[in-house]
């Protein structure tokens, strides 16, 4: 079965290259300052900027009706197997620059490994 969400893939690595650490910083502020939440704050501000780590905001996730079938990732869960280094990466970044760099290594990572569905 063709993956229903190719082009919200190419969309998301396109925006992992291009996020910038300004636009990282300010969501990190926001998180910390005015929503008061320190508790998973490299979490909430990559959810925020990506739709990263639920279901329910992933752009891959939607488009693809929840069915891990319809996924670019129907072999390999986003957060496992050849993907787990660089999701967890994301999900661990203590500093804005981590999770800068953590983006980056995650689009490399795709382009590498998913790369039939960047053409």
């Amino acid at each position: 079965m063709k993956p229903k969400n190719i082009k919200e893939f190419r969309d998301l690595v396109e925006r992992y290259e291009t996020i910038t650490l300004k636009e990282i910083k300010a969501a990190w502020e926001k998180e910390a300052w005015e929503k008061g939440n320190l508790t998973f704050i490299e979490h909430n501000c990559a959810n925020a900027l990506t739709g990263f780590g639920h279901t329910s905001t992933c752009t891959l996730c939607s488009k693809g009706g929840g069915f891990c079938e319809s996924c670019i990732y129907s072999d390999q869960e986003c957060c496992g197997g050849i993907n787990e280094k660089t999701y967890f990466r994301i999900w661990n970044a203590s500093t804005p620059r981590k999770l800068l760099n953590a983006f980056k290594a995650r689009a490399k990572h795709l382009r590498e490994n998913y790369s039939k569905y960047l053409k």
